[in-house]
């Protein structure tokens, strides 16, 4: 694929000089034209050491609002960093609706670094899966990423180098990591074309752009972001020629990528439908709500759970391990009591609370996993979700906050951001706090009459329970969609709030002691 790339294309000082000006106009119009869509662009730049990448990304940003526009130089991962799943330092990075996020190097930096030096080969085909889910999920979202990769051949990597390190003022720019990369040249290659193959998609494309000629690979660069927004957005004004393909592995017009005249991604038939039908005889309806808890032994065995989860949470801080807790469930179901049994012993260092609300602010702008990728624990520390994604196929379905083509896809994405946290030794636990009807109405009265306990009661409150059919059908859909062998859904009897706390706290110590070895009080 590489090798037969043109790397001789090339444009004297004077072509480069009278198409530039119009470029660059162009594209502050297609910034003005983004931020109007409300489109998020990601702009991927990477390529071979030596390709002036930096400097390339000025002549994109230089007349760009930067109100609109971050560039994210991205080095290896930090001490801190590392604490977390590899992808989720790119999750906080991502632009608003509206804005464009330059990466100067990305994602795929750590790929291949990890790859070149020996990495494991499944790990690798991993990342990628990674890679192409993230993408989708962003695309399925309404972002544009826009991938570049600026190629020389290793003749010109040497001469490039070998000018930059006779400079005392630019000596410093070749590092060492670069002189890595140059002596493994051909297996460096290599890598990069089985990344190419393995993240190449229809939503997402690589445009190989050849940089031997600096003046034609930014030409090339302007022009394929420029086709690639109008495309988009609808709004084609430079002809598709030679250069504005930059040599790309995509050239697919507007059919193929998805896309109609208003911006918004072409959904498939099957993603239309506003109607659903119950997959599944109901799951909660055959829950046994008539289960109680021995009032004599409560405390008593509360207690002892609790000590063990103590214990637990320090193995877990032992053996840097992170742990995210999730709680959904019927209003007034008794999350919050539960939760306060649950982190009564935990040193409170080790844990955080997540009460989940509509996303406000930064949340708000961005995909809807956003919120939660950046909420995540570090190693060794737990984070509780009193509600969390899970919204997105519960209230955002149910009030009509998602489109169906959003929430139907979301059982998929879900399972994925769960499944990249378990990759990475996140143990999760979901309970689903279930109470029938009848004793929420009891609940919620009880609330009014109870001044310290009124504000919990509030007018939504008694609206969600007109549509209980409604929220039982998406609760059922939910357990059985992402209910996985990793992961599963733990529903709790909760009409007895003895018996809802001690099963949490029983099935948490049980599946804790799976995972980091059994601990005892003696």
């Amino acid at each position: 694929m590489l090798d037969q790339i043109d790397l001789d294309l090339a444009l004297s000082k004077r072509e480069y000089r009278q198409l530039l000006p119009a470029l660059q106009a162009r594209l502050y119009d297609m910034e003005q034209a983004v931020l109007e869509a409300r489109v998020p662009v990601l702009i991927v730049f990477e390529g071979w050491a030596g390709t002036a990448k930096v400097r390339t990304i000025s002549v994109l940003s230089s007349r760009l609002d930067p109100r609109g526009l971050r560039v994210y130089p991205i080095t290896p991962p930090r001490t801190y960093e590392q604490q977390y799943p590899w992808l989720y330092r790119f999750w906080l990075k991502l632009p608003a609706y509206g804005e464009i996020a330059v990466f100067d190097r990305s994602w795929y930096r750590e790929m291949l670094a990890e790859r070149v030096r020996g990495g494991d080969s499944a790990r690798w085909r991993q990342r990628c899966e990674d890679v192409v889910t993230m993408e989708r999920q962003l695309e399925d979202d309404g972002a544009e990423i826009i991938k570049l990769w600026f190629h020389i051949s290793k003749k010109e990597q040497r001469q490039r180098f070998k000018r930059l390190t006779t400079n005392p003022l630019t000596a410093y720019q070749v590092t060492e990591e670069d002189r890595w990369q140059h002596r493994h040249y051909a297996a460096y290659a290599d890598a990069v074309e089985d990344m190419l193959a393995r993240t190449n998609t229809a939503q997402a494309p690589w445009h190989v752009i050849p940089a031997t000629d600096k003046h034609y690979a930014r030409v090339a660069m302007l022009k394929a972001v420029l086709v690639t927004l109008e495309e988009r957005l609808g709004r084609r004004t430079v002809p598709l020629d030679e250069t504005a393909r930059a040599e790309g592995l995509d050239d697919a017009g507007a059919a193929f990528r998805g896309v109609n005249g208003t911006g918004q991604r072409n959904l498939p038939v099957s993603m239309t439908l506003t109607t659903t039908q119950p997959v599944t005889p109901s799951i909660l309806k055959r829950v046994d709500l008539t289960q109680r808890s021995d009032e004599k032994s409560y405390s008593r065995t509360i207690k002892q759970l609790q000590a063990r989860l103590h214990l637990l949470g320090l193995q877990l801080y032992q053996q840097q391990r992170p742990a995210v807790l999730v709680f959904e469930g019927w209003d007034a179901a008794g999350k919050g009591g539960t939760i306060q049994r649950l982190t009564a012993e935990l040193d409170p260092r080790s844990y955080i609370v997540h009460a989940i609300a509509a996303p406000a602010g930064e949340d708000k702008v961005r995909h809807y996993l956003y919120r939660f990728w950046r909420r995540l624990p570090p190693r060794g520390q737990f984070a509780i979700f009193d509600r969390s994604w899970y919204g997105r196929v519960l209230v955002e379905r149910v009030e009509g906050f998602a489109r169906p083509d959003e929430w139907r896809r979301a059982y998929a994405e879900i399972n994925e951001f769960e499944r990249q946290l378990i990759d990475f030794g996140t143990i999760i636990c979901k309970f689903w706090m279930h109470i029938g009807p009848e004793e929420q109405l009891r609940r919620f009265e009880a609330r009014k009459n109870v001044p310290y306990k009124a504000w919990k009661l509030t007018t939504e409150d008694w609206r969600n329970r007109e549509k209980w059919p409604l929220y039982e059908e998406a609760a059922d859909e939910m357990l059985l969609r992402t209910s996985t062998p990793a992961a599963p859904w733990t529903i709790v009897e909760a009409e007895d709030k003895r018996f809802a706390r001690v099963k949490v706290l029983r099935t948490l110590v049980q599946r804790l002691e799976s995972e980091l070895g059994k601990v005892s009080l003696r």
